[in-house]
């Protein structure tokens, strides 16, 4: 895993200024060894690509997002854009990075931060739209290209340079829109064939890995699958049968007892959490070993797995979706606008009038969005912030760690998978549709969890976890911890940057004993780390650091 900036500008000088600023960034601020190297300089001199870390293809980023050609740099995101481009414009200049850190210190960005994200980042967990933590540097949106010519931004007209999704006529509809997602979805998994060793599937008993399971093998890629749980968990029994039905080599791995939190490993997930997920997600997420800062190459398989697959489910839509014939349409709007804002506005009190003010302004389009077709405008609102914030967000931690191609994302996948009518999508009948070509005999298998829409829940339909499963920290955790959460946010004090976005009376009600809300409460921490700067520290031993 590398990062890499590029620059552009008016004059040789400001591009060298620029450049410098880059190779002399804080390696604190950056979640893997440098130094940074410029890989790449435009004739003239008025453009840069620098490279942070080791890079085998000079002058391109790791996802083939930002790339020099000729004596110009270029930037693309695909529809889901879960591999981000970040972008600044300053006189004379534009920065556009694959890492906002890097972005924001390079332009003097890193004191200055955004309240808009914070309201997003407090009420979901992740920003939404273009926001960073820092005030001007922007994530490009999906399916965008473009230029950087002379220090100035030159956009690229979707489709000019993506070759489309060739459809027959009618394609978009039933068995034949299913065809193009197969298709799609065969062609993501079939560069996996060529790892070695053999990639790692993370298979569930859910919907979506077993799509993927579906396409490796219609694809012919050798693979293994590998089963996070314990013995009688539903995920693990019916991950095993569909393992047996491939004729794939299954591993499971059990979890380790659950134990007692203390102050420094609380406090090494609050400043690492802002480390790897670039300050975009909280640290109630689950980022596994991507926590660790400067993680050592283990060398180990190539990962996939299911992650997107509510893409092709109309993502939050399915959730707000009355299929009453009689009352769709009001029912419909309804569930939609409460759905809408209990992710939007859970948390809105905690913000100052002005951070509120700031906040609601970027949820205005999103609303009138909903207001002219509500689940459209949910399928819309999945698209660009889950799968465009929060994936991309964990999609670098995950990176960090060890490569991953998840192959629901893809700009083709999703572009195939978005031409089929949302009713189809909301109901799994795309879903299934595709599975029934990869792979008919998965569809028989059972389900962990929740059933296929419509089917009734049976035992012969869906397995369902056993009671006593074990407990998770994240949202059990006891008085320590809570008072630790409690008195990391407020022992900052009133001259804390949080308290010139976050009102102190509403924090203290938040985080008051017994902390009910705790998903909450580990934002608001993970806020503070943030706006603070002591995620700064996140490779210092915390034990060492409580006590200074």
């Amino acid at each position: 895993m590398y990062f890499t900036l590029a620059v552009s500008a008016a004059t040789t000088e400001a591009c060298a200024a620029l450049a410098g600023a880059a190779e002399r960034t804080d390696p604190r601020v950056m979640p893997i060894p440098g130094p940074a190297r410029v890989a790449w300089r435009a004739p003239g001199g008025r453009a840069a690509v620098l490279h942070w870390g080791d890079a085998p293809s000079a002058g391109t980023s790791h996802a083939g997002t930002i790339w020099a050609e000729g004596a110009t740099a270029h930037a693309r995101t695909g529809l889901a854009r879960v591999d981000p481009v970040y972008r600044v414009e300053v006189p004379g200049a534009v920065v556009v990075s694959d890492r906002a850190c890097w972005a924001a210190a390079v332009t003097g960005r890193m004191g200055d931060p955004d309240p808009a994200m914070a309201g997003a980042f407090l009420s979901l967990g992740y920003p939404i739209g273009d926001a960073t933590p820092f005030r001007g540097v922007r994530a490009l949106g999906g399916d965008r290209e473009l230029r950087l010519i002379d220090g100035r931004l030159g956009y690229v007209p979707p489709g000019d340079t993506r070759p489309a999704v060739v459809r027959a006529a009618g394609e978009n509809e039933g068995p034949a829109g299913a065809e193009a997602v197969a298709r799609a979805l065969t062609e993501a998994v079939r560069p996996l064939g060529a790892v070695d060793p053999p990639a790692e599937l993370s298979l569930t008993g859910g919907k979506d890995s077993r799509l993927v399971a579906a396409a490796l093998a219609a694809a012919r890629v050798p693979f293994r699958a590998r089963t996070h749980g314990f013995a009688d968990h539903p995920d693990v029994v019916v991950a095993g049968l569909i393992a047996a039905k491939l004729g794939v080599e299954h591993t499971v791995t059990r979890p380790r007892p659950p134990g007692t939190p203390d102050e420094a490993d609380v406090l090494g997930r609050l400043r690492a959490a802002v480390l790897v997920s670039d300050g975009m997600l909280s640290a109630f997420e689950n980022l596994g070993s991507g926590f660790r800062p400067d993680p050592q190459a283990a060398g180990g398989p190539t990962e996939t797995g299911g992650h997107g697959g509510e893409l092709l489910r109309g993502g939050y839509a399915q959730t707000a979706w009355r299929t009453s014939a009689a009352a769709a349409a009001p029912l419909n709007a309804i569930a939609a606008a409460e759905l809408f804002r209990r992710m939007t506005t859970r948390r809105l009190r905690l913000l100052r009038p002005g951070p509120a003010r700031a906040y609601l302004a970027t949820l205005a389009p999103a609303a009138a969005a909903l207001a002219r077709g509500p689940l459209a405008a949910l399928d819309d609102f999945y698209l660009a912030n889950r799968a465009g914030r929060w994936s991309a967000a964990a999609r670098q931690a995950y990176l960090l760690r060890s490569p991953l191609i998840q192959p629901l994302f893809p700009h083709r996948v999703v572009r195939a998978a978005r031409a089929v009518p949302l009713r189809d999508r909301m109901s799994d009948r795309l879903h299934r549709d595709v599975l029934g070509l990869l792979c008919p005999e998965l569809l028989g298998l059972p389900l962990a969890g929740t059933p296929w829409h419509g089917q009734p829940r049976t035992a012969a339909t869906v397995l369902t976890a056993p009671p006593g499963a074990a407990a998770d920290w994240r949202r059990d955790y006891g008085d320590v911890v809570a008072g630790f959460l409690r008195g990391y946010v407020l022992d900052h004090g009133e001259a804390s940057p949080v308290f010139g976005i976050v009102r102190r009376s509403a924090a203290e009600r938040l985080l008051r004993a017994p902390q009910a809300d705790r998903q909450g409460a580990w934002a608001l921490a993970t806020l503070t780390a943030l706006l603070s700067g002591d995620w700064l520290n996140a490779r210092e031993p915390a034990d060492e650091s409580l006590h200074r």
